[in-house]
């Protein structure tokens, strides 16, 4: 029996929904007893490589494949800024870098997703409390020490795909001036969509738009039967002598850069 192409995306749309949910509980439940066995000390580490190794398998769930354009350096006290597109953004990101992510302290407080940002690490600022800033940055410091690379989102929201907005400076306040860090730049955007060179519209598509609902942003990557993915990662930014007003424009600059190809089409 053969059902037409409207009902078949929209079987396909929840049947990875339901797999994905399970994968995520059930990979964060297992982290959330592991680590209890780690020294304090390399806990932070060892999420962020928990965290890599679960993304790809949503990544597969989810019909997107990740590739790598780019080294990552190996070692060093770093800030990885990257381009924000939509809802599958971490998932992709963190399926080639081992990272923490830094994200607004609301989510702490979700139920289930709460739970699941405080097990892999996520580090929570406050935006409007200028004391939990300085903790936040403090935090920062304290995971890049420990060998763990910290995620930001500099546009502090979602944009369109087709551009990068401007970065806004405060994350760059745990690096600037810092003698041994780094700030890498990244950026990441579809290549092609069920097979085809992504278009303009299907980048869109992809990712999510202002004033949007989160469930219908959801749906229509979900329907999609397959997801190509460039993860391109640029040359490491030092930032001794480097204030983070000086560090957003550069690294914007730098992310604007590795767009070049994909976005103008």
């Amino acid at each position: 029996m053969s059902f037409p192409p409207p009902v078949r995306r929209t079987f396909r749309a929840y049947w990875r929904a339901a797999r994905f949910a399970r994968a995520l509980v059930w990979e964060t439940a297992k982290l959330a007893f592991l680590v209890q066995f780690q020294p304090r000390h390399a806990r932070p580490l060892y999420r962020a490589e928990r965290q890599k190794n679960a993304c790809g398998k949503f990544c597969r769930i989810l019909g997107i494949t990740v590739r790598q354009v780019g080294e990552q350096p190996t070692s060093g006290a770093m800030l990885v800024v990257a381009n924000h597109h939509g809802l599958l953004d971490p998932w992709i990101l963190a399926s080639v870098l081992p990272v923490a992510f830094a994200a607004k302290a609301e989510m702490g407080t979700w139920p289930v997703m709460g739970w699941i940002c405080r097990t892999v690490g996520i580090i929570f600022v406050e935006r409007d409390r200028r004391m939990a800033t300085s903790k936040f940055v403090e935090e920062l410091r304290f995971a890049m020490r420990a060998g763990v690379r910290v995620l930001v989102f500099p546009e502090g929201t979602t944009g369109d795909g087709l551009s990068i907005r401007d970065f806004k400076t405060a994350g760059f306040a745990a690096v600037g001036g810092m003698e041994d860090g780094a700030v890498l730049p990244v950026y990441h955007g579809a290549v092609r969509v069920d097979g085809r060179p992504a278009t303009a519209a299907e980048r869109l598509r992809v990712g999510w738009q202002p004033g949007q609902p989160m469930a219908d942003s959801a749906f229509q990557w979900l329907t999609m039967r397959s997801i190509e993915v460039e993860v391109r990662i640029g040359e490491a930014i030092a930032t001794a002598g480097r204030d983070r007003k000086e560090l957003a424009r550069m690294s914007r600059a730098a992310v604007e850069e590795l767009a070049s190809g994909l976005i103008e089409d």
